[in-house]
């Protein structure tokens, strides 16, 4: 059954993000607390591990998106 990672609440007061860097492509195995995203908040510039270890099916965020926290 697949899993759908969200990214996790990054700092607070931080509700939106923008998307640096996608680290990992559709097919790639990845591990559990492999970085996966790079993101850029008004606060910083993070790379979000993963939570979970796994194959990624569908990437839905490419460079550039502005995503929800």
């Amino acid at each position: 059954m697949p899993l759908e990672f969200k990214l996790p609440e990054v700092g607070e007061n931080i509700e939106k993000a923008t998307v640096i860097r996608v680290m990992v492509a559709e097919g790639e195995r990845i591990e559990e607390e492999q970085s996966v995203i790079e993101i850029e908040t008004d606060k910083a510039t993070i790379e979000v591990p993963s939570t979970i270890a796994g194959t990624v099916m569908k990437l839905k965020v490419k460079e550039g998106d502005e995503i929800d926290v």
